[in-house]
């Protein structure tokens, strides 16, 4: 565990908005990256004098999940996600994708960094529903999405990736005839990184298969802060630099 005075992700945020009165965020002891779950920003555990709110119920529940998958008990957005610029790179077609609808991990990842559904909002804790002391919405920086779910400015993710050198097709989308497939690595996945599989009728899994492969939000982020995160912001790789740790040279070849 170590000490830091708040660039550890959405500290100062989510604290901020959720008012749980904390006198001084200078003090408080964070997990370092990779070193687990609980004491992240991902850990609401504590939070407003609420011990009873389990390290993993922001986001499962063993009962009445919201979906299946993942069991995930965080109330998923509406809202249908799209770049409103640009529409192609490369040939590849941005493609949209419904919170509520969409297997891949990004749609879990938008149910809270959208801004439109609250964090608390959860469908089964304690035997209940919401947790309304959380009953507030990220904003500014961890916003990642527009209200109506416009993605401009931010990195794609549920895209194809050209996995082996190979062309995908990945949510609707295919890697585009234009595509300079020797800008990206080969395997993405050895260097540290998390690719996926979507089968074609709307199962996605992770690993990478020729021809079907694609990335996520958790290809390069992992919400778990598992021992493969190696920086901030659940950084699968360091964010500075040109070693080959460098997050952007995981998945670029440049």
């Amino acid at each position: 565990m170590g000490t830091a005075t708040i660039p550890h992700i959405v500290c100062a945020v989510v604290f901020a908005h959720i008012g749980v009165g904390l006198a001084s965020l200078s003090t408080v002891v964070w997990s370092d990256p990779g070193d687990g779950l609980a004491g992240t920003k991902h850990d609401f555990s504590t939070l407003g004098g609420m011990p009873q709110f389990g390290l993993c119920t922001a986001c499962h529940t063993p009962h009445n999940a919201q979906i299946q998958s993942l069991l995930w008990n965080h109330t998923l957005s509406a809202n249908t996600f799209s770049w409103s610029d640009p529409q192609t790179v490369g040939g590849t077609d941005y493609p949209n994708f419904t919170g509520a609808a969409y297997n891949g991990a990004t749609a879990k990842c938008l149910s809270c960094h959208d801004g439109s559904v609250a964090i608390g909002d959860v469908g089964w804790w304690n035997g209940g529903g919401p947790v309304s002391v959380l009953n507030t919405k990220l904003s500014g920086a961890f916003q990642i999405a527009s209200a109506t779910g416009d993605m401009n400015g931010n990195h794609p993710v549920a895209m194809p990736f050209p996995w082996n050198g190979v062309a995908s097709t990945y949510n609707g989308s295919t890697t585009g005839a234009s595509a300079l497939v020797s800008g990206w690595q080969a395997d993405p996945d050895a260097l540290g990184l998390r690719l996926f599989t979507d089968d074609g009728v709307g199962n996605i899994t992770s690993g990478a298969t020729l021809g079907q492969t694609g990335f996520e939000c958790s290809s390069c982020h992992d919400p778990h802060n598992g021992s493969g995160v190696q920086d901030r912001f659940f950084l699968r790789g360091v964010l500075g630099g040109s070693s080959a740790d460098y997050i952007c040279v995981k998945c670029h070849a440049k």
